[in-house]
């Protein structure tokens, strides 16, 4: 490979937990940046994260073109693939004597919670097994829900896809009214995509009409009685719930109980409230109600990229390379409030802060009403989501109601 640094140390990038409409461009950045640095040497992949260092299943990414590089930074998923993968005590051997015959010096950990963690105990295993490699984490999640960060790449473009499927959901059942459609969205256990939804919202009549968040306990007979008022004034009603939904005593309002359905990590399924309620709106109200469900749609679509999130998920990916290169290590790059002009637009916290902690809505953006979120919240969210897609009102403009006359029968002309 003409022109691949082949004297300095190596560098490792691993890829975990679920893919997003951005995360490539995360891995774009991080291999020109890497590429661009003298003292890094060759540049490797694992595939399937974790999974693929365990086997020692890696790729050789220094040969990667300037070409190249932009098709992935505009595709969406996890090119290097990704896992959910617990390593046992040999597995985490093994992941320690790859990275010494590969000759790495650096290791990039880009994810979530989870993949944080694993960052930081892939970082002590090696440090215990006398190997010096400088490891930095990458945040990536549609969650939002990182600590430290003031975001994560990834979320404002779901939250975008979010935001515009509640508007024109709106439009659908505004066009041929039927009683009640419920709009489930991914987020685990908080509600920042959820809250997303009311983005879309230009007046009291538009969707959403109801939203409930994992911050929120949820009460059935709350939730009927918000819903029958909305039906009863409008006729209609759209509703957004997050996948998480959890009641007072923190049980699930619903969750898959087959064991077969859990994923690596041994987690329930989560998902399938939407449809759970809608079987409690049915029965209860005894109105006619639909569920819709996204799903991975909503967090892969590459239609409704939100330029920020791009634009966060290449720095961050940046910035922990030449953070490396530095000498920095047991870090993540978390993004600093966009308010905040003139530096770097981002900060360096330690591992061990980020690892497993959740980051819910702060109760200061929540209130008790049927949207469940406040306008400091989306005042937070809309620049992270960008423009949505704007459609005519209701009523055409310029269109005039035509009063028809009155119809007389022949017998009362006569």
């Amino acid at each position: 490979m003409s022109g691949v640094n082949v004297s300095g140390e190596n560098l490792m990038i691993v890829q975990g937990g679920g893919g997003t409409a951005v995360l490539n461009a995360s891995l774009a950045s991080v291999i020109a940046e890497a590429i661009a640095q003298p003292s890094v040497g060759r540049v490797f992949g694992a595939l399937h994260g974790a999974l693929g260092l365990s086997r020692g299943e890696m790729v050789d990414l220094s040969g990667m073109r300037a070409e190249a590089l932009e098709l992935l930074r505009r595709s969406p998923g996890a090119a290097l693939g990704s896992s959910r993968f617990q390593p046992e005590e040999e597995d985490m051997q093994r992941m320690v004597e790859h990275l010494r015959r590969l000759r790495v010096g650096y290791l990039v950990f880009m994810g979530g919670n989870g993949t944080m963690h694993g960052a930081e105990v892939v970082s002590g295993r090696c440090r215990a097994a006398g190997l010096t490699v400088r490891t930095m984490g990458v945040p990536k999640t549609i969650d939002n829900d990182l600590a430290m960060t003031d975001r994560t790449p990834g979320y404002g473009s779901a939250a975008r896809y979010v935001a515009q499927s509640t508007r024109d959901l709106g439009m659908d059942l505004r066009s041929l009214p039927q009683p009640v459609t419920i709009l489930e969205t991914m987020g685990r256990s908080v509600g920042w995509l959820a809250g997303a939804s009311v983005l879309g919202k230009s007046d009291a009549g538009d969707a959403p009409h109801l939203v409930c968040v994992p911050e929120v306990p949820f009460e059935d007979a709350v939730f009927l009685g918000a819903l029958d008022g909305i039906v009863a004034r409008q006729g209609w009603a759209v509703v957004v719930v997050a996948e998480g939904l959890r009641r007072a005593d923190g049980q699930p309002v619903y969750q898959l109980g087959d064991a077969s359905q859990a994923d690596p990590l041994r987690r329930p399924m989560i998902g399938g409230v939407g449809q759970h309620l809608a079987g409690m709106v049915a029965r209860e109200l005894k109105l006619r109600c639909r569920s819709e469900r996204p799903g991975l749609l909503g967090r892969m679509s590459r239609a409704l990229v939100s330029r920020q999130d791009e634009m966060d998920a290449a720095l961050v990916g940046r910035a922990a390379v030449q953070a490396l290169v530095a000498g920095e290590s047991d870090q993540m790059v978390a993004l600093l409030p966009l308010a905040e002009d003139g530096g770097p637009g981002y900060r360096l916290v330690p591992l061990a802060a980020v690892a497993g902690v959740e980051r819910p809505i702060p109760a200061e953006w929540l209130d008790g009403g049927p949207l469940a979120v406040t306008e400091k919240f989306c005042e937070y969210v809309r620049p992270l989501a960008g423009e949505l897609a704007e459609y005519a009102p209701v009523m055409l403009p310029g269109a005039v109601p035509v009063v028809m006359p009155e119809m007389v029968s022949a017998k009362e002309q006569g």
